[in-house]
């Protein structure tokens, strides 16, 4: 007796673009088996994340769906919303029932879950970083490993010691640069007991979240921001660079509107 032929996954592959790099595109979509189906490509950003020239190539590329999203307050990724939004319209008009999210984003464990219960399988495709409750969400978990890029893989610059006075910076610190700067080093501290933010974290959490880097805003390194910066100061942490907030500075200086 023949056994009824197995219909092929039909395949929605949703790219958190904030959260991830071009490259993820070509390592999630070399995961997907040849027989299945790919419904949807789409890749969920902010403004200052779509409108890079790597971005675009990418996304152009593989044929993936720009879905544009503006940030209406800063810190607040409305990306997110929207991928979560759109994964389960997929799967409730039975359009996929197969999920391939490119995300180290914990915050995606929710949707996970809820996708698996109503019997649709999840694949996350994140960096190591990814924290453990969404790679257990999850029905299965691929690491995917960045190109290094200049910035990013560049070792801290050497902090100097307090005493010693930094060099003249070119650039003064724009308020609302200022105020990004700040906020994310709280951000980051917030529960630590020395309140200190390693210099790579902070670069990183930037990017991801605020879509913002030192050397493409003119300033030349993190390093030099922060020392233009009255209310942080550079240090140094198990050797590694840091940043700590200065003690005697308690107000954010918020920009003008």
């Amino acid at each position: 007796m023949n056994q009824p032929v197995a219909a092929a996954p039909r395949i929605a592959v949703l790219v958190d673009c904030d959260n991830t790099s071009p490259e993820a595109l070509d390592y999630a979509l070399g995961l997907i088996p040849p027989s299945a189906r790919v419904v949807a490509r789409q890749g969920y950003g902010n403004g200052g994340t779509l409108a890079k020239q790597r971005w675009r190539e990418a996304l152009n590329r593989h044929a993936f769906t720009p879905c544009l999203q503006y940030q209406f307050a800063p810190g607040k990724n409305s990306a997110d919303i929207a991928l979560a939004l759109d994964a389960f319209e997929m799967m409730l008009e039975d359009r996929a029932d197969t999920f391939y999210l490119v995300t180290s984003d914990s915050d995606f464990a929710g949707l996970c879950r809820k996708l698996r219960v109503r019997g649709a399988a999840v694949s996350i495709v994140g960096e190591e970083k990814t924290p453990p409750m969404l790679q257990e969400a999850c029905t299965r978990f691929y690491t995917f490993t960045p190109a290094q890029d200049t910035e990013r893989s560049a070792p801290p610059a050497p902090v100097q010691a307090e005493e010693t006075s930094q060099p003249a910076l070119q650039i003064a610190l724009k308020p609302e640069h200022e105020h990004i700067l700040i906020q994310a080093v709280d951000a980051l501290a917030k529960g630590r007991a020395d309140s200190t933010v390693g210099l790579t974290e902070l670069g990183q959490y930037l990017r991801t979240h605020h879509s913002f880097a030192a050397k493409e805003n003119g300033y030349g390194t993190l390093v030099r921001m922060i020392g233009n910066c009255s209310s942080l100061r550079a240090t140094t942490k198990n050797d590694k660079a840091a940043v700590v907030r200065s003690a005697s500075v308690t107000a954010i200086r918020r920009p003008a509107k």
